[in-house]
């Protein structure tokens, strides 16, 4: 099986499970991360990481590109950092409409931006795990990443409890008070994050 990353050719692998180690490690070593795969030209099913991949039939060649680690964190963060401009208005919005009564409006709204947290916690963890920056003793402002972090579930807890309570009072206030100040908090601390990217 010859394997190609980005313009180089690897040794030619037995099978396809040491192909994907061996690309693997290679990107890893010269700092980058694979991005898409190509087989025999086309692009690779989901299937092909499980261990014995059925469908794939015989492999003459596969095509790996990468990007730059760093630089993809970087997008990834950045592009976060504008979707909590998005959640901001959505949250303004929602607070707005259940302050006027329309709760089965804000509903939608709110759904979307609980959608729009988790997908912003998702890349933090996943830049985490991309980079050696301890996010959790990362220095933003006055707080550390674990405060900011953790003060983002508390107010998700209650913004939960509120709508199990149907407590509307109390939950226009988590949306408008509370998740609009953290919205500032998660953009500091994903711009600190860039920063500390940036610096290595």
């Amino acid at each position: 099986m010859h394997i190609w990353i980005d313009n180089t050719q690897l040794t030619d692998a037995p099978d396809l499970n040491t192909a994907l180690e061996q690309a693997r490690v290679h990107a890893e070593s010269t700092g980058r991360l694979i991005i898409d795969i190509l087989v025999d030209g086309q692009p690779a099913p989901d299937e092909i990481f499980d261990d014995e991949p059925q469908g794939l039939g015989d492999i003459n060649e596969l095509r790996f590109t990468t990007a730059d680690t760093n630089e993809l964190v970087i997008e990834t963060a950045q592009t976060a950092i504008d979707s909590i401009d998005l959640l901001k208005a959505d949250q303004e919005e929602g607070a707005k409409l259940i302050r006027a009564g329309d709760i089965t409006d804000s509903m939608e709204t709110l759904r979307s931006v609980l959608e729009g947290w988790q997908a912003v916690r998702d890349i933090v963890d996943q830049i985490a795990q991309l980079t050696e920056i301890d996010i959790p003793t990362l220095q933003v402002g006055h707080e550390k990443g674990s405060e900011i972090i953790e003060s983002l579930s508390k107010s998700l807890a209650e913004v939960r409890e509120t709508l199990q309570n149907e407590d509307w009072s109390s939950l226009g206030d988590v949306i408008e008070y509370d998740l609009n100040e953290l919205a500032v908090k998660w953009s500091a601390l994903l711009s600190a994050l860039i920063q500390g990217i940036k610096s290595t």
